[in-house]
């Protein structure tokens, strides 16, 4: 399992073992540092993980109990955390378990329980919490319709940006959060503080979501896509966005689908990879920089069962079980020891770094430059304090 945030990667292997790279400004590598890594990180601390995710710099895991494990930025609670700081170093979420999947979101988190209910916690502002409310929360909250019921049924979810989608057991698809570019299936452009049933979509396989697009796989293959088309380098006759949702005609059937923050990725039923949207930094993966409004094939690259996408990278697996990365490498987020941009896909070896001490007890780090903030906070509260006393006197 293979995906991406804004500027670092997070990689599940078959030994339910979690790698990370790239950037790690708010501790998103989970290393009880703030350096960036420029090949694979072991990380520590975690037992067997089944599952992981990305936020835009947080980390996520769920490991075979169901439990939640969550590091990096926490500026709105997105790690289920009520210190607002950033966790270095994995976190297990409290009170709470049985969980299945997990996703990140900007500044949220979305996650699935075995009984197809989804929580939430982190940044609301745009309701992406979809709990009826814009109140941020630092820890989980149900998400519900418009009736105030919890939504139930679900079997998978996506979130990237400041929206989520939801795929229940039916095949039925449910969007909640952000909607200026339609992303989330409804003609009105106004956020939405509860789960919508997108009308008109059925029968979906799969869901993934970018910053301001959405994609869904039916159930015969066929390609669905609506929101924003973020490129339009190559001058196709595509709109700027899709007001209502479109089926890509003349494509294979799909099997697999990731969508990165500008781009989204394919794989067709042999295994193929197809690629569409922005692709400044190559993530695209057909040695140029050129985008595509509409899916196109990465030459050469078969034998493909897993992609995944960040903001502006692409990861993958092939049915061997090599990894392979390509786009952006401005943090060493492609894991290949250097900061190189990667126009094509070239394989990533998971041969973890020599790895830091880690600090057993230290669940969060301020940062140097807070200290200044805290003294000077002191000093005011100091300064006025002293004003009143001699006014008093």
């Amino acid at each position: 399992m293979v995906d991406g945030g804004n500027g670092h990667a997070i990689v599940l292997d078959k030994d339910g073992r979690v790698f990370t790279m790239g950037r790690n400004n708010y501790g998103q590598i989970g290393d009880s540092t703030f350096n960036e890594h420029k090949q694979p990180y072991l990380v520590h601390r975690l037992p067997k993980i089944k599952s992981i995710s990305r936020g835009y710099d947080h980390s996520l895991a769920v490991d075979l109990e169901g439990n939640i494990w969550a590091w990096g930025r926490n500026n709105y609670g997105q790690l289920g955390m009520p210190v607002f700081l950033e966790y270095i170093i994995p976190h297990k979420l409290e009170n709470h378990t049985n969980f299945v999947a997990v996703e990140g979101g900007h500044w949220h988190t979305i996650a699935l329980k075995e009984d197809g209910s989804v929580w939430s916690w982190g940044h609301n502002y745009f309701g992406e919490l979809g709990n009826l409310s814009r109140e941020h929360a630092d820890y989980p909250t149900n998400v519900r319709l418009s009736d105030k019921s919890p939504l139930g049924n679900i079997k998978a979810i996506a979130s990237v940006g400041y929206h989520t989608l939801a795929l229940d057991s039916n095949g039925n698809v449910f969007s909640w959060g952000s909607n200026d570019y339609g992303e989330l299936g409804h003609a009105k452009t106004i956020r939405q503080l509860y789960a919508n049933k997108i009308e008109g979509l059925e029968n979906i396989m799969q869901i993934a979501v970018g910053w301001h697009h959405s994609v869904a796989i039916g159930n015969k293959g066929e390609l669905y896509i609506w929101g924003s088309d973020p490129t339009t380098q190559n001058h196709e006759s595509t709109p700027d966005k899709f007001d209502s949702i479109v089926e890509l005609k003349d494509l294979p059937p799909m099997k697999k689908i990731a969508c990165g923050s500008w781009h989204s990725l394919a794989i067709d039923s042999t295994g193929q990879v197809w690629g569409w949207g922005r692709n400044d930094f190559g993530m695209l993966g057909r040695g140029d920089s050129v985008g595509y409004s509409l899916p196109t094939k990465i030459p050469s690259f078969t034998n493909i069962q897993d992609v995944g996408g960040g903001c502006f990278q692409s990861l993958a697996i092939d049915n061997d079980g090599n990894f392979y990365t390509f786009g952006s490498n401005a943090c060493g987020q492609q894991g290949q020891g250097d900061y190189q941009f990667l126009y094509t896909p070239k394989r990533l070896i998971l041969e973890p770094e020599t790895s830091p001490k880690i600090i057993e007890k230290q669940a969060f780090k301020i940062k140097p430059w807070m200290w200044g903030f805290f003294v000077l906070l002191s000093s005011i509260g100091l300064n006025i304090y002293l004003v009143l006393r001699m006014k008093n006197n």
